[in-house]
């Protein structure tokens, strides 16, 4: 008889801690339908930004899906009142992808390279342009220099002739 009150009193606290299970359960939803109201965010749509977080996190890093955590909250101010809401997001990470990070710096490195590439092209390009302008100047000045030359000759050619 006694093992009977024992075991009631066991079902009697788990009942209890269920209900505050599931009072927490229900004031966490409550709370997270409030949110979502407030922020004008669909369930929906919240959980296809939960989704498209974790695809461009699962780029860089390895995580534990499993332990992900996203919900919106009420950012606070410092005043004590409630703010705009905040997009909370708890994602455990198991491990850091080198070979992303390594992949990254090298695109930055060829970036780099072929951006210095073009400077020493158009730096090329510009020396050939200026050699070409000298070259036409060079080309005017001696055929004004043979002119005048040849000016200078028919001048003495004419004194020459009177």
């Amino acid at each position: 008889m006694f093992e009977k009150v024992i075991s009631f009193f066991k079902k009697l606290g788990k009942t209890e801690e269920k209900e505050g299970k599931s009072k927490d359960t229900a004031k966490e939803r409550l709370h997270l339908v409030l949110m979502q109201d407030r922020a004008n965010v669909s369930a929906d749509f919240l959980e296809l930004m939960k989704q498209e977080i974790i695809d461009v996190i699962k780029k860089y890093i390895e995580i534990d899906e499993s332990a992900i955590d996203v919900r919106l909250t009420n950012k606070t101010n410092e005043d004590g009142t409630n703010g705009a809401p905040a997009l909370y997001a708890n994602i455990p990470i198991t491990n850091i992808r080198n070979d992303v990070a390594v992949q990254a710096s090298k695109e930055k490195e060829d970036t780099e390279n072929k951006e210095n590439e073009k400077k020493e092209e158009n730096k090329i390009e510009e020396k050939q342009e200026e050699n070409v302008t000298e070259n036409k100047d060079d080309k005017e000045e001696k055929e004004e220099e043979k002119e005048e030359v040849k000016e200078e000759e028919e001048g003495k050619q004419e004194e020459d002739a009177t």
